[in-house]
């Protein structure tokens, strides 16, 4: 055993005593939190003029809507007939170790019609990339994580939308996803143009899904964000202090998150005050699009036991009655299924992902048909020794 375990007893201990200090430094810190989201209600003009200033300093909180911001909305009924539908992907990066240079995509989906007594339709996609096309960028490096990851996100859209066009002239449906909207990965690179581009093809997919008719949301498992604390953060400064260097930190809030703001105040089966998301990638990007990105958050779980999502969704399902309350009542009756996160979600994954035997089983396929072309393919050395070791 490499880790020898032994010999961090000391430290783990002292992680325990820390974390639990931490936790009750929250706990006595969260009624102040709670009072101030409270205290603010329905956001007046004084307010909205802060969140005005502090969106022109990228600040990336959470944007009141009409709905007060310590509103709570009770799970509305189920219809008796709707669709789910969930995709997720995954993904192989080239390795340049490997016996040959690819990469691949596997899509996971299932439809399940609920109040129809057949079991859920399910699928999944792999593709595999492998030409210089698919393996090189114009100025000949190679293809990055985020080409490949922006690629898996759009196979997920677009099987969303792929699915739609046929279930959602049958009845309502609802498409999900597993996570947000928002591509923050995309922003990790430097180069604008790739972003743009980026950008531009998964919002491609997003206008193919809204013209199917179906309400598409996001969902979020065990949240870390602070965008609702952000804003109370904000509605405590007074106005000359809406500045960056006062809006890096959160004072009395820092370390809270929005999920510990609403574990233990927002009931079973019900959903927070709907926000709109105040990320500069949703200003720059979605916003001119039509896509403006709005979120809320609910506890998907039962009696004894809170499971807080965040579920982000598009403009156009925010500001539908209908649509929205069936995005709400389809994550809940979901999340019954498989105890606090949604069965078709859990389902698509497993679906989708591609596992290590699954991909050595690959490579063997690829070995074969290299060795009957005359080929005699093999992995690097480097790649071979760190089989032996880790068997």
């Amino acid at each position: 055993m490499a880790l020898e375990l032994n010999k961090l007893t000391k430290e783990v201990n002292a992680l325990g005593e820390t974390v639990a200090r931490r936790l009750g430094e929250l706990a006595e810190r969260l009624p102040g939190a709670r009072a101030a989201l409270n205290e603010i209600g329905l956001a007046d003009d004084a307010l909205m003029a802060k969140v005005n200033r502090a969106l022109g300093l990228r600040w990336a909180g959470a944007i009141p809507t009409s709905e007060p911001v310590n509103a709570t909305h009770q799970l509305p009924p189920p219809a008796e007939r709707y669709n789910v539908i969930a995709a997720d992907g995954s993904q192989i990066y080239p390795d340049r170790h490997g016996v040959a240079l690819y990469y691949l995509v596997n899509t996971g989906s299932i439809v399940f019609r609920a109040g129809l007594a057949q079991a859920p339709s399910i699928d999944s996609r792999p593709e595999v990339f492998y030409t210089d096309e698919d393996l090189y960028e114009d100025d000949g490096r190679q293809t990055n994580k985020i080409t490949i990851d922006s690629l898996r996100d759009r196979r997920e859209l677009g099987e969303l939308a792929r699915l739609a066009a046929g279930e959602a002239a049958r009845a309502p449906t609802v498409a999900l996803l597993d996570n947000g909207l928002l591509l923050y990965f995309a922003l990790q690179s430097d180069d604008r143009d790739l972003i743009k581009q980026v950008m531009n093809q998964y919002l491609d997919e997003l206008d193919r899904l809204q013209a199917t008719g179906a309400a598409v949301a996001g969902v979020v498992d065990r949240p870390r964000a602070p965008s609702v604390v952000r804003l109370l953060h904000l509605n405590s400064l007074a106005p000359e202090d809406v500045r960056e260097e006062n809006l890096r930190r959160l004072g009395p809030f820092e370390h809270i998150t929005d999920a510990v703001l609403y574990e233990d105040c927002l009931p079973v089966g019900h959903r927070s005050a709907l926000f709109m998301n105040a990320s500069p990638n949703n200003q720059i990007y979605y916003v001119p699009r039509g896509h403006n990105i709005y979120f809320f958050y609910l506890n998907a779980g039962r009696p004894g036991k809170n499971a807080l999502l965040r579920v982000e969704v598009p403009e156009w399902v925010a500001k539908d009655p209908e649509r929205l309350d069936l995005v709400h009542s389809a994550v809940v009756e979901q999340s019954r299924v498989s105890d606090g996160f949604p069965y078709v979600l859990m389902r698509a994954h497993e679906l989708a992902v591609v596992t290590q035997s699954e991909r050595r089983s690959f490579d063997e396929m690829i070995m074969g048909s290299m060795m009957r072309k005359g080929l005699r393919p093999g992995i690097s050395q480097k790649a071979q020794g760190k089989q032996w070791t880790g068997g």
